[in-house]
């Protein structure tokens, strides 16, 4: 339902605003999510390129017109150790019942007024809601994104996603390994849709 609800956002959009283009996410490199779970005895990472998407805007006028719809498919994260990634993908993040983490819709805060140009790095404060285990949030975020060129953007982005909020398990045994917090760090590239 949230799909269909992002997906009529979008096409509302591009009807509204002429200039509006529409950028897609495609899953696969260069693309990258990577979490950090730093805890008192352990710090690992998990990482995918399995994020996809679309991101619509006016480029002259992004604070009016962006929409955005991300997903990242959490049974691809990968820790770098079998048995973990099962735990993780069983145990905590139930990827069976909740398989993808979600950021759907955006509200440019600011800079107000902000415009994109070709080759020049912007940095904006979003909002959108973030959807993680069957939970959303609204969350805050910090982008920094450059048109490349009429056709390709690029962003990136870190925020923190404490477990507890999205009803994530932490185990008591495993509470010196698993961090309440974890750091979640987003570097993509959108194409223009023909």
């Amino acid at each position: 339902m949230k799909r269909i609800i992002g997906l009529v956002g979008i096409l509302a959009l591009a009807a509204t605003s002429p200039r509006a283009a529409e950028f897609v996410v495609k899953a696969g490199k260069p693309n990258q999510v990577v979490f950090v779970s730093k805890a008192a005895t352990e710090t690992f990472d998990g990482k995918t390129n399995r994020i996809d998407g679309r991101i619509v805007l006016d480029p002259a006028n992004v604070e009016d017109t962006v929409v955005v719809h991300l997903e990242v498919d959490l049974a691809s994260l990968d820790t770098g150790i079998g048995k973990r990634n099962t735990h993780m993908r069983e145990n905590h993040l139930e990827t069976d019942k909740y398989p993808k983490a979600i950021f759907a819709g955006a509200t440019v805060l600011g800079p107000k007024g902000a415009k994109l140009a070709a080759g020049q790095a912007v940095t904006f404060e979003c909002e959108g809601d973030f959807t993680l285990h069957g939970v959303t949030q609204r969350l805050r975020v910090t982008v920094e994104v450059t048109l490349r060129d009429e056709r390709t953007l690029a962003f990136k982005t870190s925020f923190k996603v404490p477990l507890a909020d999205y009803e994530i398990d932490r185990p008591k045994f495993l509470f010196l390994k698993l961090g309440e917090v974890q750091d979640v760090n987003i570097e993509g590239i959108a194409v223009a849709s023909p």
